[in-house]
């Protein structure tokens, strides 16, 4: 038998453990200084990548956020409750990044002063009423006016909004802080709703660093815990934590030196990297304790073979993850991306230190007493694995039914996994900033704005009666649409001022008056881009909601909204006009479908070239398919559970698959590696030989694969969906394809004797 390629490199270690010791270490502080560097990206905006980002609004989402506030009650209406509240978020403006404020008290409205029309601010002076009388101007201002409703106020008028666009930091956490210590002393009186991209951002950035960080320390506890059930020993419980903590040391302290954030993505390495890192030196300790209790040689001697006829398994699995990860470099997102890169440097250090530093440690260690590794040899999982091995491996026509069922019923729910890119839906129900956000879309409607932009054929395409006249008819119904809380355009104001002046709705005869409000209306908007300087080109603004839940849009109902869009759209422009949608909301339906691409070509590239590799390695193509049997039975179950329980795939969630195949194979390809062993101990007994497989590999994949999900289930208990889900789908893949390993791979195995003999 040929001796192992890792032998001097596991020998080194062994003879001469402090400088391995010393080597690893000056390595890990080395990359731990970097970690106070480490910054968080928690803009949950930052997921689009720059392809599915249309119209103008890629600089805006680049640069700007939103914030919304607004404050309602029955002592809104008063002179001193709206001082206050102007006195808020001009503090506001005083101690942030504010670009750019919509308020109440300035938005510009027009009247009819004689024969004149006069455009005014809803409050006398433009600022907050400071006396009864100009109260009632503003409330009789704020009731006439066609373009506060849905935007500025409620349609009961018994809430206001103020909107804030500031420009993009990296501290959300410090800023909402800030935020509400300015804003909590108006709800002595009033109710307050805060909302928008920095709510969401902060609330994020919290998960990222004190909510994640207490569930890290449950997996490391975790973790601890199954080394100990699995092995009775101390050493087994501290040598290999702190081998998987120096992996994620070493991860991280990359992921600052490469300018990599710490993501909503990203923030799934470090507990991978601890759980899938452990599994290495499960394997190592597995292998040095069980040759312990069989061997007389030298503790040295039983280190440096152990492990170094462990370490092809513990490479090779590696590598397997390693494929597994780096197939998502085929991803949209530049987060997922990252998170590959980061997470296979973490796992290739660990692979590479359980057979390093591990047995370095190990031959500074005693060695294990002969008493205790016997007790590991008839622990009830090794008695279960005798007892009821010789029934699986006969088992070959129901391991064939079970493979059927599965495939069939994948393929019949397969259409019903869906995607989700909502952000508000990557939060609790219970949290406050849901809570707020449903509030203000019950009161007020939707925030995310849609943009719809119409070209015309030529300077003063949009001055012409007749086209303002379609244009006016078009936006009505897109606002008749039922999730439609809001819409603005030019020849919409246009129609407002007409009807001031005459009292006639769609009255645009008048090339006078249409050059007048045109003035006026530049003049009013002079911050936003609601028409072109040509009037070649104008935008109708809409903003989209959930009526029937009184919530925010989902991707389902902005499939729906787009389609109407659309067909409107198509039928009733003028020919010469031609359209384009942009807008947040669609961003993120693109994203999803982005996704759907990431999702399908980064799995096939995993099973395609992980295939290939177990082909290679085991010499044999039947051999590379059996391996790919388990995971595939576990990603097709972890599908069927997704389409049953409606749990969608999204910016997280995509990445199981890839994940698992990776990490999956490995149950299989040490089940295989072990059939090798045990055919060449058994070259007449094709039965015996897969027998002693399950029995030999049984222990260490089940004891890993618990180490692996029990480590990981604590990630379903993070309030953030996208991590809960990714916790569950994971835990259960890996679970199922463990299972598949041990009940489904061995009748399979035996049936084939002849083939792969």
């Amino acid at each position: 038998m040929s001796k192992p390629a890792t032998l001097p490199i596991v020998k080194f270690s062994v003879e001469h453990p402090w400088i391995i010791i010393a080597a690893a270490l000056i390595i890990t502080i080395g990359l731990a200084l970097p970690l106070q560097n480490l910054q968080i990206e928690s803009d949950v905006e930052s997921l689009l990548p720059d392809e599915v980002i249309s119209g103008t609004s890629q600089e805006q989402l680049k640069m700007y956020d939103k914030l919304l506030i607004m404050v309602s009650g029955k002592k809104l209406f008063s002179v001193e409750s709206l001082q206050n509240f102007q006195k808020s978020y001009q503090h506001l403006q005083n101690i942030l990044p504010v670009k750019q404020i919509i308020d109440p008290f300035t938005f510009t409205t027009l009247e009819k002063k004689g024969s004149r029309l006069s455009a005014v601010p809803l409050s006398p002076g433009g600022t907050a009423p400071e006396n009864e009388e100009d109260l009632a101007v503003f409330i009789d201002r704020l009731n006439r006016s066609e373009y506060t409703e849905g935007f500025l106020t409620s349609e009961d008028k018994d809430a206001l909004v103020v909107i804030l666009l500031l420009e993009k930091t990296n501290n959300y956490k410090k800023m909402m802080q800030e935020i509400e210590e300015v804003l909590n002393p108006l709800r002595s009186g009033l109710e307050i709703v805060v909302t928008g991209t920095i709510p969401f951002s902060a609330e994020t950035e919290i998960f990222l660093t004190e909510g994640f960080g207490k569930l890290l320390l449950f997996v490391i506890a975790t973790i601890l815990i199954s080394y100990y059930l699995g092995f009775k020993s101390k050493r087994a419980v501290f040598l290999p934590i702190t081998i998987v903590i120096s992996g994620t040391i070493f991860s991280l302290g990359i992921m600052v030196l490469a300018g990599f954030k710490l993501s909503m993505v990203s923030i799934i390495s470090p507990p991978l990297v601890l759980t899938l890192g452990s599994s290495y030196s499960i394997h190592v300790m597995s292998a040095y304790y069980k040759l312990s209790g069989i061997s007389n040689e030298s503790k040295k001697e039983i280190i440096i073979k152990s492990v170094s006829d462990i370490s092809g398994t513990v490479l090779l699995a590696s590598f397997t993850t390693l494929i597994g990860l780096l197939s998502l470099l085929l991803a949209t997102i530049h987060q997922t991306r990252e998170f590959a890169i980061i997470t296979s440097l973490g796992i290739l250090f660990t692979a590479v230190l359980s057979i390093t530093l591990l047995p370095a440690f190990l031959a500074l260690q005693p060695a294990p007493e002969k008493k205790k590794l016997k007790g590991l040899e008839s622990d009830p999982l090794s008695n279960f694995l005798h007892h009821f091995g010789a029934q699986i491996i006969n088992r070959k026509v129901q391991a064939i039914i079970i493979i059927l069922i599965i495939v069939l019923v994948f393929i019949l729910l397969l259409p019903r996994v869906s995607f989700n890119t909502t952000p508000s839906k990557y939060f609790p129900k219970s949290s406050k900033l849901i809570i707020d956000n449903n509030k203000f879309s019950k009161k007020i409607g939707g925030f995310e704005e849609i943009k719809i932009e119409l070209k015309g054929s030529e300077e003063g395409f949009f001055l012409k009666p007749e086209i303002l006249a379609n244009i006016y008819n078009l936006e009505q119904k897109l606002f008749a649409l039922p999730d439609i809380s809001y819409s603005f355009s030019f020849p919409g104001y246009l129609n407002f001022a007409g009807s001031v002046m005459t009292g006639e709705s769609g009255y645009f005869k008048s090339r006078g008056l249409n050059l007048l409000v045109s003035r006026l209306f530049k003049t009013i908007n002079k911050d936003n881009n609601f028409v072109s300087e040509d009037y070649s080109k104008i935008y109708i603004i809409i903003r989209a909601y959930d009526k029937a839940n009184s919530l925010p849009i989902d991707e389902e109902g902005t499939i729906t909204l787009l389609n109407d869009l659309e067909s409107i759209l198509s039928s009733n422009l003028n020919s010469n006009i031609k359209w384009e949608i942009s807008g947040t909301s669609l961003n993120f339906l693109k994203l999803s479908n982005q996704m759907r691409r990431d999702f399908f070509v980064s799995t096939i590239a995993a099973l395609f070239l992980i295939g290939t590799i177990a082909s290679i390695s085991f010499k044999s193509i039947l051999k590379g398919i059996l391996a790919l049997i388990p995971l595939l039975t576990g990603i097709f179950t972890s599908l069927i559970l997704m389409a049953i329980f409606r749990i969608p795939l999204d910016m997280t969630t995509i990445m199981v698959s890839c994940i698992s195949i990776g990490v999956g194979v490995d149950d299989s390809i040490h089940f295989l590696l072990q059939y090798n062993k045990q055919l060449e101990l058994n070259p007449n007994n094709h039965s015996t030989a897969v027998y002693e497989t399950l029995i030999h590999s049984g222990r260490p994949i089940v004891i890993t694969t618990l180490s692996i999900v029990s480590g990981l289930l604590f990630l379903s208990f993070a309030q953030f969906q996208p991590i809960r889900y990714f916790g569950l789908l994971i835990v259960f893949t890996l679970s199922t394809a463990c299972l598949a390993t041990l009940i489904i791979l061995p009748p399979l195995l035996k049936s084939t004797k002849k083939v792969i003999k």
